[in-house]
C-alpha cells in the first residue's frame, strides 16, 4: 500500500478504480525498469488484527466508509487517505489491484509475481525443479 499511499497526490487525476490500477502499474513499471523479475507484496488486512482495532477505536468519532471495488468505483472527488481508511475497501483494492498487475504484464517478458490476501499468483507459468536427495541408512 505504500505505492498506493505515495500516489495521494493525485487527487482529481483519478476518476475511478480503474484509472488508479493503470496510474499504479505505470509507477511500478517504471520503479522496477530494467529488472527481469517483479515481485509484489500486497499487506494483508484482518478485521480482528490488533491493527484494526486499534485504528477503530482512534476513528470512534466519523466511522470510514466501505466502497465497492469495481472499474468503474468514482473515486475522482475522494481523497485516498478517506477512500482507503476503511479496512474491507484496503482489502478488496489489494485483490483487485494485483490482479490487474498480472493483467497489465500479462504479455511482458519478465515475470511478474503478485501476493495478495495469501494468494500468490503470476503472470507466466512457473515449474519449479525439485531435487530428491537419497539418505543411505546403515541396517
Amino acid at each position: 500500500m505504500v505505492l498506493v499511499q505515495k500516489m495521494t497526490g493525485k487527487k482529481g487525476a483519478l476518476s475511478t478504480v480503474k484509472d488508479l490500477a493503470q496510474s499504479f502499474n505505470d509507477r511500478l513499471t517504471s520503479l522496477t525498469a530494467g529488472f527481469s523479475q517483479v515481485i509484489v507484496v500486497f499487506d494483508t488486512y484482518k478485521p480482528d488484527s490488533l491493527k484494526a482495532k486499534t485504528r477503530e477505536r482512534r476513528r470512534q468519532a466519523k466511522a470510514p466508509v466501505q466502497y465497492q471495488i469495481t472499474d468503474d468505483t468514482d473515486i475522482k472527488h475522494i481523497s485516498l487517505t478517506w477512500f482507503l481508511s476503511h479496512e474491507k475497501t484496503k482489502a478488496d483494492l489489494t485483490d483487485y489491484l494485483a490482479k490487474a498487475t498480472l493483467n497489465f504484464n500479462k504479455d511482458s517478458p519478465r515475470l511478474v509475481i503478485a501476493s495478495a490476501s495469501g494468494h500468490t499468483k503470476s503472470n507466466k507459468s512457473l515449474q519449479f525443479k525439485t531435487t530428491i536427495t537419497k539418505r543411505l541408512t546403515r541396517s
